[in-house]
């Protein structure tokens, strides 16, 4: 709010609320696969991933309301772990 911060920090924080925004797309559209599953080892396994998306969303969602230009480093490792989680469901779900 203070517009202290380097033009990377910015840049950061852009891709970072991009990327929310796509974790979170990409979520809604997890919840009707989920329910058309049937039940058993492969839909636990699908709940579960999902609920790590789910918290990891939420962890890049409060850094990004939180950021420090001094800490722009957690974001940036919080926007990594967010897209590894996303990926790996699209991946081993929905062959993408």
């Amino acid at each position: 709010m203070t517009n202290d911060g380097t033009w990377i920090d910015w840049q950061c924080l852009l891709d970072a609320s991009a990327l929310l925004a796509r974790c979170r797309y990409t979520l809604q559209y997890t919840y009707p696969f989920a329910y058309f599953l049937d039940a058993g080892p492969r839909k636990e396994l699908f709940e579960y991933q999902q609920a790590q998306l789910e918290r990891e969303i939420e962890n890049l969602s409060w850094q990004i309301e939180h950021v420090e230009t001094a800490n722009i480093s957690s974001l940036e490792n919080q926007v990594d772990i967010a897209e590894k989680c996303r990926v790996t469901l699209l991946k081993d779900f929905l062959e993408v």
